[in-house]
């Protein structure tokens, strides 16, 4: 049986492998090395060393999509020709197994974001916020491109809820905060707020281990998640990553002036309600998602202590920020 089973693993890793270089070969690359990357990856990446036609080296990755994680590809369909700049792909293919050949960035910006001084993080942020910019002011016939339009719902509150009751039980520190989530949830609306901005193309997921800078640029991967959505949807995202209450409010300030010099008219007002209501949802997210890390050992408990109470103390500031609307409901 073990012999078996490794006679169909080698048979599978040959049909992927012969699959690999014959569309190398489309795009007029031989390969010299390939290594697969580890880890919570919605399918197969390959990071590959190439001769292109012209004899020069070169660094790409292959991602072929697991089976219901393919959006990607209908999202490069409907706007390869907008998010080029932003993606470095070379190509993709239709035909099963789906898959998109793409330029290889390096290591993402989470990888030294964390342990670097305030200057620098402040630094990185602004320089993604400058290309967010570039992103959200995009002139799309949003009539002609059929894609879906995010909406905040309760799926995110109730995740969050059942990972903080099984915190809870388990953790003498961590005390009833599912009940506030409850609470938030259900005084603010939140799944029935209409966004008052504009609506513009956004990434949808540019946490930072989705971001790299390449040749002096940022370019974004990941496109999974790409809607039509307030553009503070991508940087209430983006701010998942930011433990720093200083670095949350400068970044609130500069993309409303980011904003008004690309010409997208949004109010102050509007500004700090749409703002406001995607940054509680979004923490509300990452707070499930983190301490899902924490249960599956790959956080330890001091950090994820520290990540749920700033998180927490976000939330809350957010909803002093709303008081005047949080009293009226």
């Amino acid at each position: 049986m073990v012999q078996l089973s490794l006679l169909i693993l080698c048979n599978e890793r040959k049909v992927f492998l012969d699959l690999l270089n014959q569309r190398l070969q489309e795009v007029k690359k031989s390969p010299i090395h390939s290594e697969h990357i580890k880890g919570a990856h919605a399918g197969h990446v390959i990071r590959i060393e190439t001769f292109n036609q012209n004899g020069e080296k070169e660094k790409l990755i292959y991602k072929e999509f697991a089976k219901g994680r393919n959006n990607e590809i209908d999202i490069y369909k409907k706007l390869a020709d907008h998010l080029q700049s932003f993606i470095g792909l070379v190509k993709w293919w239709e035909s099963p197994p789906q898959a998109i050949l793409m330029i290889d960035f390096g290591i993402p910006l989470k990888d030294d974001f964390m342990e670097s001084p305030f200057h620098k993080k402040k630094k990185s942020i602004m320089s993604i916020l400058q290309r967010l910019s570039h992103l959200h002011s995009l002139k799309i016939d949003q009539t002609g491109v059929p894609l879906n339009t995010h909406a905040i719902t309760y799926e995110w509150s109730e995740w969050a809820i059942e990972q903080l009751k099984l915190l809870n039980a388990t953790h003498i520190w961590a005390p009833d905060w599912f009940t506030q989530i409850e609470i938030i949830y259900h005084r603010l609306k939140l799944a029935e707020y209409k966004v008052r901005g504009p609506l513009t193309l956004t990434h949808g997921d540019p946490h930072l281990e989705n971001v790299f800078r390449y040749h002096g640029e940022i370019w974004f991967i990941d496109w999974e998640w790409t809607a039509f959505a307030s553009p503070l949807r991508d940087v209430t995202i983006l701010l998942q990553d930011v433990y720093d209450e200083k670095l949350v409010q400068d970044v609130y300030r500069a993309y409303k002036v980011l904003l008004d010099k690309k010409n997208v008219s949004i109010s102050n007002d509007a500004y700090r309600h749409d703002f406001h209501h995607l940054y509680l949802d979004h923490t509300v997210m990452m707070l499930a998602w983190e301490i899902e890390k924490y249960f599956q050992g790959y956080t330890a408990e001091g950090r994820i202590k520290e990540i749920v109470e700033f998180k927490i103390n976000q939330i809350n500031k957010v909803v002093r920020g709303e008081a005047d609307l949080f009293e009226k409901q």
